[in-house]
């Protein structure tokens, strides 16, 4: 089973999400562990091919591999996940632009 890592984004989103709506904190926990042990195949996001995406019921989950160490980039909504994305992507070294 690979290591993973989230950032701070993931992290603090899982953390709330586990407070106030535990049903999808646990599915994904589940799609994390999925991921672990073997890559589901996510969508490519557009524009950045190293990074996929996957649906988890009303939120999306950003991933990518990095030296075989998977990166949860971001957990958040549909509506504004893409942005989310791309704010952390030009602001932070931590995803390996």
């Amino acid at each position: 089973m690979r290591e993973y890592k989230l950032t701070n984004q993931a992290f603090k989103k899982l953390k709330l999400l586990a407070k106030n709506d535990i049903k999808t904190a646990k599915k994904l926990k589940e799609v994390i562990e999925k991921l672990r042990s073997d890559l589901l195949s996510g969508e490519s996001l557009q524009g950045y091919s190293k990074f996929k995406k996957i649906r988890v019921g009303k939120f999306r989950l950003i991933y990518t591999l990095q030296e075989e160490i998977l990166l949860i980039a971001i957990i958040e909504k549909r509506e504004t996940v893409y942005q989310t994305f791309e704010h952390l992507f030009k602001n932070s070294s931590f995803l390996g632009k």
